[in-house]
C-alpha cells in the first residue's frame, strides 16, 4: 500500500536527496572566490529544508494534479539545502533555529535546490556583505554572475522588457554612485530579472538578482587604491507561485501549542505520581530504572551533542558552547528521568495486570536473548510495523496530506548530521522507548487499572494514545492540521492498542521502531550518490537483520518456560513483608489469647484491665485469676502485670514465656514465693540484655488482705479516702532473670470498703507528648485522685485512664501500656 500510494503521500517521492551536506558546502566554498570572498575564516552551517508553505500553495493551485512526486520530478523547489555563512565564535547561542542563527550572526544565506543549483542568496543589509564583484557594467556583471558563476543558461531566458528599456538608466545610476563610500556603505540595490522563454522546461521560470554598487578601498604593500564593483544583495531562482521566502513565517498553530503542552503536563503529572508512588511502595527494579535513565540520557544528549557539533558549535563563543552543553545535559537528564519513571510505572502496572510479554522483558533484562518467544515477538513486531506503514499510508491518502520528516525541534535535522545511521537509530530508539512505555504502554495500563470494562479501556486508549502521539514523540509528521494528524494517528492507535493487548510491549516497541526508521530512511532511498544512499542500504540491512534474528531464535531458541520464573526483588520483599506481617498478626492474636477476655465477677470486688501495645505485639502481659475453695466459693483474686525490656517481637516472646511460668504457680502460692521460684528459669533462658519486671498481688477475699510482691516493677497505687499514694513494697526489687537466685518479700495490706488499687506498666508515666514532655510518675497519683473512683466502675476508670494517656501522647505510644484497676 505504501509503494502504491507513495507518489501522493511521501514528500521525497521521486526526489531523494541528491547531494550531501559536505558536497553542498564544498560547492559554496568553490563559488566563494568567484563571488569575491573566502570562506577560510568563516563558518558554515547547513540543514535540509522542506518548503511546506510552497508545497501548500502549489497544492491549492493545481489541486487534482498535485502530488510530491510530480513536484519533485518537475524540479520545483519544495525541498533544498539551506546554508548560513557567518563569523565563527561570535554568537552566545541566543537562537533556536537556522533562521535565528542567520538573524544573530549570519552574513549570507544560500539555498541549494535538490538539483544542485543555487536558488537563493540572502544577505544582511546591516552587516558587511562579503560578496564583491569587480566591474562597472551592471548588466554584463549580473549576466556573468548568473550564467558563469551560478550556472544558469541565459540562452533559455530573456531579460524583462522594462529592464531593457531602463538599462541605460541603470548604468548611469551605477556610474554616478559616489566614489568615497566605504566598504560598509553600499549603494541602493538595483534589480535585474530574467524570464524563462516559452517551451523551455526543467529550469526555474524567473531569475532575479539585486546588486548594490560598492566601492572597496585597499591599503596594502601595493599602496592605497579603490575598486568599483557590486555586492549581491539577493538572488532568487523561482517558479510559478513560489514565495520569495521559502521558509514559512506563518505562526504556529495555537491549537497545536495548547495540546502539546497539555499532553506533556498531564503525562508528566501522571507518570511522576504513579512512578513515585511505586518507588515509595518499593515496587521498583532499581537496576532497570537506572539503566533506562542512563540509556535515554545518553541517547538524547548524544544525539543533540552530535547535532550541535555538526551545526551551531562553530558559530558559538566559549560561553555559548558551555550554555548549549548545559542545556543539552539538563534536557537529557529531564527526559531520562521521565523515561525511567515511565518504565517504572508501566512495569508495575503491567506486572499486576499480568500483561503479555512481561516475562520476555524480564528475560531480556537477565540477558537471555536466545528465546523462541522473543523471536516470535520480534517477527510479529516487524510484521505489525509493516501493517502500520500501510495503515498510515492509507489514512494519509484519505486525509489528503503528505508525510514529512520531523526529527527534532530544529525541523529536519538528521540529513545534516554525521554519522547518519548511528544518529538515526539513536533518535529512533530513544523515541521508541518514550512513546511505547510513556504513552502507549502507560496510557493503556493506567486506564486498565482504573476501568474494569475492557471495551471501554480499549476505546479510551485509542483516543488518548492517538492524541498524545499526534503532538508528542513521533518522528513522522504531515503537512496537515492538528485535527488531521489526530485522525491519522488515532487510526494507527487502534492497531497499537490491539498489539499491546494481544502480543505485548516487545512487539509494540519493535513495530514502532520499524515503521519509524522506515519513514526516516525515505529521503535517502534512490539517491545517486553512495555518500547518501548508504544510509538507506545500511538502515534496511539493520531492519532485515532484526527480522532474520527473530526468525533464527524463534526456530532454534529455547523456550521461556524452561527458565525459572522471574520474581522481581521488590515482589520478594513484599512477599517476605506479608509473611512477617502474617506471623506478627498470629503472634498478636496468640498474645491476646493469653490474656483474659473477661474479668472475674464478684460482689466483693470489681476488677478490669487492658493492654495497649506500642507496636503490633508488645512485651507487656497482664492477668487476673480467681481461686476457689473446696466448696467452690471464691477465696482469692490474683493479679499480675509483666513488662519485658524492649519492644515488638523481641519483648513478646519472653513475655509469653514468663506468663507460662506465672500461670503454673499463682493459683495457690503467695506472690513472693512465685517470684522467687520463677527467677531462676528466667535467668537461664534469657540473655543478659533482657530484664523482666513483674508485680504480683493476691487479694484474700474473706480476710480482705492484699499481699503484694514487686520484682522491679512500677510501684502500685492505693487510693483511700480520696488520697492516692504509692505502696512501698519491701526489697529486694531486682527484675526477674537478672540474678539466678533472689528471695523476694511481700507487703500485706488490709483493704477497706471503697479502696481502689492501680497496677500499671511504665508506659503510663513514660508517655510523651508532642513537645517531648513525659507524663511523669508524680502525675499518676494525681490522675487517680481526679477520677471519681467511688461512683465509676473499674472498667470506666480504666477507660478514662486509657483516653487520658492516648490524648496526652497524640495516640503515639512510646511504650506498651498495661493497666489493672481494682475496686474493693
Amino acid at each position: 500500500m505504501f509503494f502504491l500510494l507513495r507518489p501522493n503521500i511521501d514528500y521525497f517521492a521521486s526526489g531523494a536527496i541528491s547531494e550531501s551536506k559536505r558536497e553542498v558546502e564544498q560547492k559554496i566554498r568553490r563559488l566563494a572566490p568567484e563571488l569575491g570572498f573566502s570562506t577560510d575564516t568563516l563558518a558554515i552551517m547547513s540543514m535540509r529544508r522542506q518548503h511546506l508553505n510552497y508545497y501548500d500553495i502549489l497544492s491549492d493551485t493545481v489541486q487534482n494534479e498535485a502530488n510530491p512526486a510530480r513536484f519533485n520530478e518537475a524540479g520545483l523547489h519544495i525541498q533544498s539545502w539551506e546554508s548560513v555563512i557567518g563569523r565563527p565564535h561570535k554568537s552566545n547561542g541566543a537562537f533556536a533555529s537556522l533562521n535565528g542563527l542567520f538573524e544573530d550572526v549570519g552574513l549570507l544565506k544560500f539555498n541549494v535546490s535538490n538539483a544542485g543549483r543555487i536558488i537563493r542568496i540572502y544577505s544582511r543589509p546591516e552587516r558587511n556583505n562579503p560578496i564583491f564583484i569587480r566591474g562597472d557594467s551592471l548588466l554584463s556583471l549580473a549576466s556573468n554572475v548568473v550564467q558563469n558563476i551560478l550556472a544558469y543558461n541565459l540562452a533559455d531566458y530573456e531579460l524583462r522588457q522594462d529592464v531593457l528599456n531602463s538599462e541605460s538608466n541603470l548604468a548611469n545610476e551605477a556610474q554616478n554612485t559616489p566614489r568615497d563610500v566605504s566598504s560598509s556603505s553600499p549603494g541602493e540595490s538595483l534589480r535585474i530579472q530574467w524570464e524563462r522563454k516559452p517551451g523551455v522546461t526543467n529550469t526555474p521560470e524567473n531569475l532575479i538578482i539585486e546588486l548594490a554598487p560598492f566601492v572597496r578601498e585597499f591599503d596594502d604593500e601595493m599602496g592605497f587604491r579603490t575598486e568599483f564593483g557590486f555586492s549581491i544583495t539577493s538572488f532568487k531562482a523561482t517558479n510559478a507561485y513560489e514565495p520569495d521566502d521559502l521558509v514559512s513565517n506563518a505562526s504556529e498553530d495555537i491549537m497545536f501549542s495548547y495540546m502539546f503542552f497539555s499532553v506533556i503536563l498531564i503525562l508528566a503529572i501522571l507518570i511522576f505520581s504513579v512512578g513515585t508512588r511505586n518507588i515509595f511502595k518499593g515496587k521498583v527494579e532499581w537496576r532497570r530504572a537506572l539503566a533506562i535513565f542512563v540509556l535515554i540520557f545518553l541517547g538524547i544528549y548524544g544525539w543533540r551533542a552530535i547535532f550541535f557539533m555538526n551545526s551551531f558549535d562553530p558559530f558559538l563563543t566559549n560561553s555559548g558552547v558551555f550554555i548549549g552543553t548545559v542545556n543539552n545535559l539538563l534536557f537529557g537528564l529531564i527526559v531520562g528521568l521521565y523515561a525511567s519513571l515511565a518504565y517504572i510505572s508501566w512495569e508495575a502496572l503491567a506486572r499486576s495486570q499480568s500483561q503479555k510479554q512481561v516475562n520476555l522483558i524480564d528475560a531480556l533484562w537477565q540477558r537471555n536473548f536466545f528465546l523462541s518467544e522473543t523471536g516470535a515477538g520480534l517477527v510479529h513486531g516487524v510484521a505489525l510495523g509493516g501493517i502500520v506503514i500501510g495503515m498510515l499510508s492509507v489514512l494519509s491518502y484519505a486525509f489528503g496530506v503528505v508525510l514529512i520528516q520531523a526529527d527534532s525541534q530544529f525541523g529536519y535535522a538528521e540529513a545534516g548530521i554525521t554519522p547518519k545511521v548511528l544518529t538515526m537509530n539513536m533518535s529512533a530508539w530513544t523515541t521508541t522507548w518514550l512513546v511505547t512505555t510513556g504513552q502507549i504502554g502507560f496510557i493503556y495500563s493506567i486506564l486498565k487499572n482504573w476501568i474494569k470494562r475492557d471495551w471501554l479501556v480499549s476505546v479510551l486508549s485509542v483516543i488518548l494514545i492517538g492524541i498524545s502521539i499526534s503532538v508528542l514523540g513521533r518522528l513522522v509528521g504531515t503537512n496537515g492540521t492538528i485535527w488531521q494528524d489526530i485522525g491519522i494517528y488515532t487510526g494507527v492507535a487502534v492497531l497499537f492498542v490491539y498489539v499491546i493487548r494481544e502480543f505485548g510491549l516487545l512487539s509494540v516497541s519493535t513495530a514502532w521502531w520499524f515503521f519509524t526508521v522506515f519513514f526516516m530512511t525515505l529521503p535517502y532511498m534512490g539517491a545517486g550518490s553512495f555518500e547518501i544512499s548508504y544510509v538507506a542500504w545500511g538502515q534496511y540491512m539493520l531492519m532485515a537483520g532484526v527480522l532474520v534474528y527473530g526468525f533464527v531464535i524463534y526456530r532454534f531458541g529455547t523456550s521461556v518456560t524452561q527458565l525459572e520464573e522471574y520474581i522481581p526483588e521488590y515482589e520478594e520483599r513484599i512477599a517476605q513483608h506479608l509473611r512477617v506481617e502474617k506471623e506478627i498478626e498470629i503472634a498478636r492474636e496468640s498474645q491476646y489469647k493469653l490474656m483474659p477476655l473477661q474479668p472475674p465477677k464478684s460482689v466483693e470486688f470489681d476488677v478490669y484491665g487492658f493492654f495497649m501495645p506500642s507496636f503490633e505485639v508488645g512485651g507487656d502481659y497482664f492477668d487476673y485469676i480467681m481461686t476457689e475453695d473446696d466448696d467452690g466459693q471464691a477465696s482469692a483474686l490474683t493479679m499480675t502485670i509483666v513488662d519485658v525490656s524492649g519492644k515488638s517481637m523481641r519483648a513478646a516472646m519472653p513475655a509469653v514465656f514468663t506468663s507460662g511460668l506465672l500461670l503454673s504457680r499463682i493459683r495457690h502460692d503467695c506472690p513472693d514465693e512465685v517470684l522467687s521460684e520463677i527467677t531462676e528459669p528466667l535467668f537461664n533462658r534469657t540473655d543478659k540484655r533482657t530484664f523482666i519486671t513483674c508485680v504480683l498481688a493476691r487479694l484474700d477475699i474473706k480476710a480482705q488482705k492484699l499481699a503484694i510482691a514487686n520484682a522491679g516493677h512500677c510501684r502500685p497505687i492505693l487510693k483511700r479516702n480520696g488520697i492516692a499514694e504509692y505502696i512501698h513494697t519491701p526489697k529486694p526489687s531486682f527484675p526477674l532473670g537478672m540474678l539466678k537466685h533472689v528471695k523476694y518479700e511481700r507487703e500485706v495490706l488490709s483493704m477497706k470498703k471503697g479502696d481502689f488499687l492501680l497496677l500499671y506498666s511504665d508506659g503510663l508515666p513514660e508517655a510523651v507528648n508532642d513537645k517531648g514532655e513525659r507524663f511523669g510518675f508524680d502525675e499518676v497519683p494525681r490522675l487517680i485522685e481526679s477520677i471519681d473512683t467511688e461512683n465509676m466502675s473499674a472498667k470506666e476508670i480504666a477507660q478514662q485512664i486509657k483516653r487520658t494517656v492516648q490524648k496526652f501522647s497524640s495516640y503515639q505510644l512510646a511504650d506498651d501500656t498495661t493497666i489493672i484497676c481494682l475496686k474493693v
